[in-house]
């Protein structure tokens, strides 16, 4: 009799640190989804927001981004990066980054958009056009180019233009001889070069995390149901088997 209690409190005991870490990782996932509900609520109030003019010294450090900006200089084509392997309905291609230098003399990297890659040769650039002159575009400016996973230690070295898998800041710089602004600018008005501009927001997957946490809080609720049917159902055999006959 007492193996069978010390079995049956054991078996309680798992069921209830079973059903702690279930309602943890549901804790979890609906902190992550209210954490992208955030950051979307972010990005609809800067998209919403009127363009603020970018200028050295109008840029607080660091800045609040996302923001919604306006820029006026001239693109540097021959410093052009394309980041490769990005997706745009399902078909492979590139982000298309070149630096503007504005009036004031800052440069900004402007991740001008999405062009699809040559089928035969990956590394053929495609023809785009190249806007020149003076030029006035709008855009949302963000912290950085979405990263990919890069196998090595990512180093590129070679002259510009280039294909590359990931931009960094540092890199770039030592490339390329300017001193760019620690942000990139998702190009949003139209300048005739070919180029798609759809961008895909970071927040994406709320549903994903509220389904996730919706099975977690499930199969706590049916570890309690379970465990108390069980349990029930153990107690009224004992209680039989203890009653005379």
């Amino acid at each position: 009799m007492r193996a069978d209690v010390l079995r049956t409190a054991g078996l309680l005991v798992l069921a209830l640190a079973a059903c702690a870490l279930a309602i943890l990782l549901g804790n979890w996932q609906t902190h992550r989804a209210a954490q992208k509900l955030a950051i979307e609520a972010q990005w609809d109030a800067a998209e919403q927001a009127p363009p603020r003019s970018l200028f050295a010294a109008q840029v607080p450090s660091p800045p609040a981004l996302p923001m919604r900006v306006s820029l006026r200089g001239q693109f540097d084509h021959a410093r052009t990066v394309w980041l490769d392997n990005r997706q745009l309905d399902a078909r492979p291609g590139f982000w298309v980054l070149t630096p503007m230098k504005l009036t004031d003399g800052m440069v900004v990297l402007v991740n001008r958009g999405w062009i699809a890659r040559d089928a035969t040769d990956r590394a053929r650039l495609p023809a785009i056009g190249e806007p020149s002159g003076v030029l006035s575009i709008e855009g949302l400016a963000v912290t950085h180019a979405p990263r990919l996973l890069e196998l090595g230690d990512g180093s590129v070295s070679g002259p510009l233009p280039a294909i590359w898998q990931n931009l960094d800041y540092d890199r770039f710089e030592a490339i390329s001889g300017l001193a760019v602004a620690r942000l990139v600018v998702q190009q949003t008005s139209e300048t005739n070069d070919g180029l798609s501009r759809r961008w895909a927001r970071p927040a994406s997957g709320v549903d994903k995390h509220r389904g996730y946490a919706f099975q977690w809080y499930s199969l706590a609720g049916l570890i309690v149901l379970l465990t108390t049917y069980f349990s029930v159902r153990t107690w009224r055999t004992r209680q039989a088997r203890s009653s005379p006959s």
